[in-house]
């Protein structure tokens, strides 16, 4: 049985039951050969713009049997995939900004589809972008897996662009959940926060750009100091 770390388990539990999957970025296939063999998902494209993790994941699909319900498809992104083929898009372990290139790329505009989406970096830049672009976050969820924190974010197409508040686009919707997992995030997006102020003010930045992060670091320091209040 193929064991997916917490990071990972936070991504399979926020595919729906019975979708067509693609797994952009498979690298060695676990995540698909997972959902797969659990039966939420019902076929999966594994999708990598290289050929190595694609030979991986086809070596795993087969090893556990999954390779009949499975594709493998080489290219950038979702290239190479209709959007009437796939009810959920993983794109995992990738930066924000990459993440949104991809989404870019396909113009993919079904309401009904629903991005499962775990960035490593730029995070706060993901949602900004996301907003701007029509979509919306349905639901959000940390993991802590070897010593770090990541989110999870749940999205679909809405067509609605708008701006969101810097503290949301920091924070998210982890503050609703109220877990162990999200504090420790929501701790460290304060400390990240705290650190550009400190950067900053050794430099010859202006005033109001430094204010605007130590704020936004106390605020978020509020959101733990009230949530562990009230545990």
């Amino acid at each position: 049985m193929i064991v997916l770390d917490e990071r990972l388990a936070a991504v399979a539990q926020i595919v729906r039951p019975g979708s067509r999957i693609a797994d952009v970025g498979t690298d060695h296939g676990y995540l698909i050969t997972r959902l797969l063999m659990d039966g939420k998902a019902v076929f999966g494209y594994a999708c990598d713009i290289h050929p190595k993790p694609l030979e991986k994941a086809a070596g795993t699909l087969k090893r556990y049997g999954q390779q009949e319900r499975s594709a493998l498809l080489l290219g950038d992104g979702l290239q190479g995939l209709l959007a009437e083929q796939v009810d959920d898009i993983i794109i995992a372990g990738m930066g924000g900004d990459m993440i949104l290139h991809i989404l870019d790329e396909a113009g993919w505009r079904d309401p009904a589809q629903r991005f499962v989406l775990q960035p490593m970096t730029k995070i706060h830049e993901l949602r900004t972008g996301l907003y701007q672009r029509g979509y919306e976050i349905l639901q959000e969820r940390a993991a802590l897996a070897k010593g770090f924190a990541y989110t999870v974010m749940q999205v679909c197409w809405c067509g609605k662009r708008r701006d969101i508040a810097d503290l949301f686009a920091w924070v998210g919707l982890l503050p609703q959940t109220r877990s162990k997992e999200a504090l420790v995030y929501l701790k460290k997006q304060a400390q990240t926060a705290r650190n550009i102020a400190e950067g900053l003010g050794k430099s010859n930045t202006n005033r109001n750009e430094i204010d605007k992060y130590y704020k936004l670091a106390n605020k978020i320091q509020k959101i733990c100091s009230d949530w562990e209040e009230k545990r």
